[in-house]
């Protein structure tokens, strides 16, 4: 179901509870001044992906990472979206890139995103999905609620995404043949699928006024670097992909105490959200500068 949020008694890590686009922090905020959707990748999960800690570890503390760092830190709806995407056929199922764009698209419409401005954070192959999801936006942008969520998106974060496929998916299948689901196999080097969907960004990133912000892994992942430089690199115009010291994984886990890539996606989000300044009058009591302060909370109360 799409925006279910966890049962009272779920772990963070429960498949059947963690599909669809879900409220972080800060979403029921009528005079917040953006949204920012966070969009994991390939055998990915919608918390676990972004989670510093292991959901296992004695320690465990759920709901102290760097989403809820972000919607203390800014005036902003944190919202993640999950979706199945597993590797194997035997660990789940996904759905092709184009029918999953579909289905995203229309759980941003569903809960309103695009009536603010929009920043889209994604890891590996959520970030060929947003710009899966904004092509087909674009191509029925007669659809007010679709045109909205084209038009509003502000800024994209690449963490690790393979622009033009990675080659580790065709070593993945070379090891388990049939039994790689479908995203394994759009995600194979240089498909031309990937080639197209590249070039369609590059030629209408400036046009759509989206500004770009990259991060690329430089320490393998068991030995393999998943996405090397080149295929994160998504070639546009005075964007400089920007190389941190993890792998693959911990790329999207910023530690309370790593502050690179938490401090740059902040900065990203400030510079792609208006000033208070320019934004028009409030109906509501509350001044747009008056500061609004928020805790850090379990998001099934925010639900």
């Amino acid at each position: 179901m799409f925006g279910r949020k966890p049962s009272a008694n779920s772990q963070p890590n429960e498949e059947s509870n963690m599909t669809g686009l879900m409220k972080i922090l800060g979403c029921d905020n009528p005079s917040r001044q953006g949204d920012v959707v966070f969009v994991h990748g390939l055998a990915g999960h919608a918390w676990n992906t972004w989670h510093w800690q292991n959901p296992k570890d004695r320690d465990y503390q759920k709901d102290n990472f760097w989403l809820t760092w972000l919607g203390n830190d800014l005036d902003v709806g944190i919202w993640t979206f999950g979706y199945s995407a597993a590797r194997l056929r035997a660990n789940g199922s996904a759905m092709p890139l184009f029918d999953q764009a579909s289905n995203f698209l229309d759980d941003l419409e569903n809960f309103g995103i695009g009536e603010r401005p929009v920043v889209f954070v994604t890891h590996s192959m959520g970030g060929l999905l947003v710009k899966k999801m904004l092509n087909a936006a674009k191509n029925f942008s007669r659809n007010e609620s679709k045109e909205a969520v084209l038009k509003s998106t502000q800024g994209i974060v690449f963490l690790s995404t393979p622009h033009l496929g990675s080659d580790v998916a065709q070593w993945v299948q070379s090891l388990t043949g049939f039994l790689t689901t479908v995203s394994v196999e759009e995600l194979k080097a240089h498909a031309p699928q990937l080639r197209e969907l590249d070039e369609w960004y590059r030629q209408n990133v400036e046009e759509l006024r989206i500004k770009t912000k990259v991060y690329y892994e430089t320490k393998p992942t068991s030995g393999v670097l998943i996405v090397n430089e080149s295929s994160a690199n998504p070639g546009i115009k005075d964007v400089k992909p920007i190389a941190v010291e993890a792998d693959h994984d911990s790329i999207a886990k910023p530690k309370p105490e790593d502050t690179k890539v938490y401090l740059g996606v902040k900065q990203f989000i400030k510079q792609c959200l208006p000033s208070q300044k320019s934004l028009p009058p409030a109906d509501n009591p509350i001044s747009l500068t008056q500061t609004i302060p928020e805790k850090t909370v379990n998001p099934q109360q925010l639900l």
